[in-house]
């Protein structure tokens, strides 16, 4: 009977053998996925945790200020991870981390910089560690001045902000000069460019877009759905200046207001330009100067002139 039970054993160990010899040639995919996937979460969790806080600061901050206050700040924010100075500057934003021994944190804010980095030498195959995220959230991080997020994360999510925007511009100011050259108006140009300025975070908004921009774009849709008459703006030949969605509504402002009315508003200031090159000019400010100079030439003109008819007297 003993013999019975130690063949029948036996059997079974050695039909259970074929399996355990099969394991290490089977599919390895789903176990490596598993594990990114629970990796993927706890990443999503320390970040989703860090936006979380960083839009409830913005909710108040959105709150008690007005759009110009609002746009002031939001162009503060931005220099601090733009403009270069003695005790700012690239290599010292490269080199900071989160005061913190998380080494997801710190892994996150090293993908950062090499991305900016990597950007700034014209890489365009760099990837960013906020890629997958939306509009919504990278505009939390980028104006973001807690110290949750180094300043170039903040950086690289504002360049991912810019990003989105470049290429609905591409896409959509196209079709806009495609429509009227066709129908001889940008109907759904203007229509699409409302919808567009609505869905933008109040403070991109106050950022880039003056106060009244989605009045300006209502007022044409009901009186004059052709584009604005920008000398050059369709036919520019530097490569880094493009026609934006800003330069239509500049196009669209009337631009002999007084500029002490609003001092702050981006039409009428050159301190920012944040949709087009790194020079600050809008196509606004590029109609203004010849009319100025030309306004200048001729009062110098006529008070040389009273001189002479002077001096012959």
């Amino acid at each position: 009977m003993i013999s019975q039970i130690q063949a029948a054993v036996a059997a079974v160990v050695a039909n259970k053998k074929p399996v355990v010899d099969a394991a290490p040639n089977s599919d390895p995919k789903p176990v490596d996925k598993a594990a990114t996937t629970a990796t993927d979460k706890a990443t999503f969790s320390t970040l989703a945790a860090q936006l979380n806080e960083s839009a409830a600061r913005a909710q108040k901050r959105d709150a008690v200020m007005t759009h110009t206050e609002l746009g002031q700040y939001g162009r503060n924010r931005i220099n601090e991870f733009l403009i270069e100075g003695r005790t700012v500057n690239s290599g010292t934003r490269a080199m900071e981390v989160p005061k913190t021994n998380d080494p997801e944190l710190l892994d996150r804010a090293r993908e950062a910089s090499a991305f900016v980095t990597r950007t700034l030498a014209g890489d365009k195959t760099a990837k960013s560690p906020f890629e997958n995220l939306s509009r919504e959230q990278l505009n939390l991080i980028a104006f973001d001045d807690s110290a949750s997020f180094t300043l170039n994360e903040r950086r690289a999510a504002w360049q991912g902000v810019q990003k989105m925007d470049e290429d609905w511009r591409n896409v959509a100011i196209n079709e806009g000069v495609i429509e009227q050259a066709r129908t001889g108006k940008a109907t759904r140009f203007y229509n699409d460019a409302l919808s567009y300025l609505k869905s933008l975070p109040a403070i991109e908004r106050a950022v880039s877009y003056p106060k009244g921009a989605e009045a300006i774009l209502e007022a044409r849709i009901k009186s004059d759905l052709t584009l604005p008459s920008l000398p050059g703006a369709f036919g520019r030949q530097a490569p880094d200046r493009k026609l934006t969605l800003y330069d239509i509504l500049a196009g669209i402002v009337d631009t002999t207001k007084d500029k002490k009315t609003d001092p702050n508003n981006i039409v009428h200031t050159k301190k920012f330009s944040p949709r087009t090159s790194p020079v600050p000019t809008t196509a606004a400010q590029e109609v203004e100067k010849p009319t100025a100079a030309n306004a200048n030439a001729q009062v110098k003109q006529a008070g040389t002139t009273s001189k002479n008819e002077k001096a012959a007297g």
